[in-house]
């Protein structure tokens, strides 16, 4: 974690749980993720933090109007997802901290889960949840840490198959039921309860990451210490997904590829870093002439995202991104 991150508060506290949102531009979604905390969380003592990342939509004055009882933290400047969070956790008083999307709802029983649970099992260092989609899907919310065999099948495997089967390294536990509470190496980043001693011993979110793998290098800096990553399915919450950075934005492609090279520098060491730069550009490059013709048809906005990641890890491979030339495996 980077010296600038702030310091947590003690936990004599009256809170049970502090939900933690950062939010960037999601001013309507946002309020109503607030809402439906105070909506379902009657049965818990719970604070909520909103840190707003410099939004030009008005999202901290509108939150500060509709909900007075809320902590809003204005940031001048846009600091990332694992910036933001720590930002919060800084103001919090919660005996647990809730990592929370502001595109999410929690559900009744959701915030008194968290606290019951984790009240019961104290070896558990971070808890995720069951995450649906508007129609009622489930949404994958366990996964593996990154590995060079995943994204080497990656290269001529459809990310699809790749993801979604016990195959090639079973990337999103495919083989596993989702209907049973287990223990797993990282769980999504929209919906993470931790207990405030994690804090005191691992510290936050490593701001080195701005947004995309920050969960994933903390869930294996909490497991290294001695805690345990837990999914429970009869917790849940609806997520909308992707309402700050849209599926297609090249900055999100480029910010992707950016966090597993952080990732594995930060756990695996720079040769690994390094092969994984080549691996996930050769993935690209095959990719991106497999779909040329039918990005061509659908216009260069198309192609904006593959040329943005291409030309991004081409560089990589010549020099470590910003931020990751001294950096040094944990």
């Amino acid at each position: 974690m980077s010296a600038a991150a702030p310091a947590y508060l003690a936990s004599a506290s009256d809170v049970d749980i502090s939900v933690i949102i950062v939010s960037y531009n999601t001013r309507d979604i946002t309020a109503q993720s607030v809402a439906s905390i105070f909506a379902h969380g009657k049965d818990v003592r719970f604070e909520v933090i909103v840190v707003d990342n410099a939004s030009t939509d008005g999202s901290a004055e509108a939150l500060k109007h509709a909900f007075p009882q809320i902590t809003v933290i204005a940031s001048p400047v846009n600091v990332g997802f694992g910036s933001g969070n720590n930002l919060g956790f800084g103001a919090s008083r919660g005996r647990y901290l809730l990592v929370l999307n502001p595109d999410t709802e929690i559900r009744p029983g959701t915030l008194s889960g968290c606290v019951t649970y984790m009240d019961r099992h104290p070896e558990v260092g971070v808890l995720g949840c069951r995450a649906r989609y508007e129609d009622g899907r489930s949404q994958s919310t366990m996964f593996r840490y990154p590995r060079l065999r995943s994204l080497l099948a990656g290269c001529l495997i459809p990310n699809r198959i790749v993801r979604d089967t016990s195959l090639f390294g079973d990337q999103r536990y495919a083989s596993l039921s989702r209907e049973e509470i287990q223990d797993v190496e990282t769980v999504a980043g929209c919906f993470m309860c931790v207990p405030r001693q994690v804090l005191e011993m691992v510290g936050g979110f490593d701001e080195r990451f701005f947004m995309y793998g920050e969960e994933t290098e903390w869930c294996h800096r909490i497991h290294r210490a001695g805690w345990k990553i837990r999914y429970h399915p009869g917790i849940e919450i609806m997520h909308y997904g992707a309402a700050s950075t849209g599926q297609t934005s090249p900055w999100k492609h480029v910010e992707i590829a950016r966090g597993n090279i952080l990732f594995f520098r930060l756990t695996r060491g720079p040769l690994e870093a390094y092969a994984s730069t080549g691996i996930m550009l050769l993935g690209d490059v095959i990719r991106a002439a497999y779909f040329l013709p039918a990005t061509l048809v659908r216009g260069r906005s198309a192609a904006a995202p593959w040329a943005a990641r291409i030309r991004f890890l081409a560089r990589a491979l010549l020099e470590p991104p910003k931020g990751q030339d001294k950096t040094d495996a944990r």
